[in-house]
């Protein structure tokens, strides 16, 4: 079993890469695609998918490694504290700006400029809630 829970944490720290590597990465590649003319997005619309699904499947990853290894590390959720708890809502955080940032991605793809405001919320709210999501995790297993 000590196998199994090394290989989990080894894939959740993948997923965290995966996850802060996309949002940095989307982070300079939205700007650009927003000051861009309209005529000249048409390049950077691909790394702006690329980068929301690397960092979309890292997110994925963790969604589904942090509760096996919880599950078969600790056999469940009765033993943590406070910033386990926090870390959570955090995660609700989080996944909840990766909602606005891609709903507004799409609706800007279409030509709705007034999408642009929600782009930035989505991404800044899923950008510092997955630091903060960080902060927790130190005090909540160590």
């Amino acid at each position: 079993m000590h196998v199994v829970v090394n290989l989990l944490l080894w894939l959740h720290l993948v997923g965290v890469a995966m996850g802060v590597g996309g949002g940095i990465a989307l982070s300079q590649t939205g700007p650009r695609l927003i000051a861009a003319a309209p005529e000249n997005r048409a390049d950077l619309w691909p790394l702006e998918k690329f980068f929301s699904r690397i960092g979309a499947l890292g997110v994925a990853i963790l969604l589904v490694t942090g509760p096996l290894m919880v599950w078969l590390k600790f056999g469940g959720v009765a033993g943590f504290n406070i910033w386990f708890w926090l870390k959570m809502g955090l995660v609700v955080v989080a996944v909840i700006g990766i909602g606005i940032h891609d709903m507004a991605r799409a609706r800007f793809e279409r030509g709705e400029n007034g999408a642009i405001p929600f782009m930035y919320l989505g991404g800044r709210l899923a950008g510092a809630s997955m630091l903060l999501v960080m902060v927790c995790a130190v005090f909540a297993f160590n």
